[in-house]
């Protein structure tokens, strides 16, 4: 029990995205039980800077503790790609690899997605059962299978439809 809260300890409170630990096992072990266990690392925005931190995304990335006192909001602040996440304008956050919580749940999760122009955008969200448009952000009004609509792996917007989505 000390050792696996040591290695949270030591994995949450590294800088940046150097250190990353599966929670409670050592090296030996934590490639034997990389299926089932989730990674945990931090990414941080320095001087308000966008930075990159590499990271299995095929199965989503989820925002587990905000860190900073600039908001975290995924789409906005931060996000990710096929190859890492990325944070943005003093974000700083632990992230968890894969579509669970650390007690193996999907909580909702909080998005903005804007659309530029006529341009559509896709961002990237694990969407287990349903996405709500929470807050209109844009002038156009957002209309569900017009200009915008989701699947399992995240939300588009096209049209000038910009709002704020919670994914669950």
């Amino acid at each position: 029990m000390l050792r696996r809260a040591v290695i949270a300890l030591v994995a949450l409170a590294c800088g940046g995205c150097g250190l990353t630990a599966r929670l409670g096992f050592g090296e030996r072990q934590a490639a034997a039980d990389a299926d089932r266990e989730p990674r945990v690392f931090r990414c941080e925005s320095r001087d308000n800077r966008r930075n990159y931190c590499p990271a299995d995304t095929r199965r989503g990335v989820r925002l587990l503790q905000q860190n900073s006192s600039h908001d975290c909001m995924q789409g906005s602040t931060w996000g990710y790609d096929d190859r890492a996440v990325w944070v943005a304008r003093g974000c700083s956050a632990d992230f968890v690899e894969g579509p669970l919580d650390l007690a193996g749940r999907a909580p909702p999760q909080k998005v903005r997605c804007e659309s530029r122009g006529t341009r559509t955008t896709r961002c990237n969200v694990v969407v287990a059962d349903s996405v709500t448009l929470t807050r209109q952000l844009s002038d156009t009004r957002c209309v569900q299978r017009q200009n915008w609509g989701w699947d399992r792996g995240g939300i588009w917007v096209n049209g000038g439809c910009s709002a704020e989505f919670l994914a669950r």
